[in-house]
């Protein structure tokens, strides 16, 4: 009896640690709108999964990032931060400087002014964090 009880608790254990990781290799469900994918994005983030939350985004840039830019700015910012939180200052700065490039190339309005403010915020913490 002991030792059914014991090879439950290590497989419970065991259990319990693998399905984090398997949630990060789970693919993306192809269904998803672009809010879906954003939304998914966002809720792995707040859990600190930020594979999977790269994931999110990454899907949303390559399923509707060429005919919404709203979502190719929303997605490309939110993967910034995410490096950005993950210290990954280089990668971070890229994707802030290239969404700015964006911006300086586009005509007002066309992009939602929120991540144009963000990516520079985003440059100035980074230059503060490397000081």
């Amino acid at each position: 009896m002991k030792k059914s009880t014991t090879f439950f608790a290590i497989a419970a254990a065991v259990l319990a640690f693998s399905l984090p990781s398997c949630e990060s290799n789970a693919p993306v469900p192809d269904d998803l709108t672009s809010k879906q994918l954003i939304q998914g994005g966002q809720s792995a983030f707040e859990k600190g999964r930020y594979k999977v939350a790269l994931r999110y985004y990454n899907a949303a840039l390559e399923r509707f990032g060429d005919s919404d830019t709203a979502v190719f700015v929303e997605a490309k910012y939110e993967i910034g931060h995410i490096y950005q939180q993950q210290k990954k200052y280089e990668f971070a700065s890229n994707v802030f400087s290239e969404l700015l490039e964006l911006y300086s190339v586009t005509i007002p309005g066309q992009l939602p002014g929120e991540y144009r403010k963000l990516s520079e915020l985003g440059l100035e913490q980074i230059k503060k964090a490397q000081k």
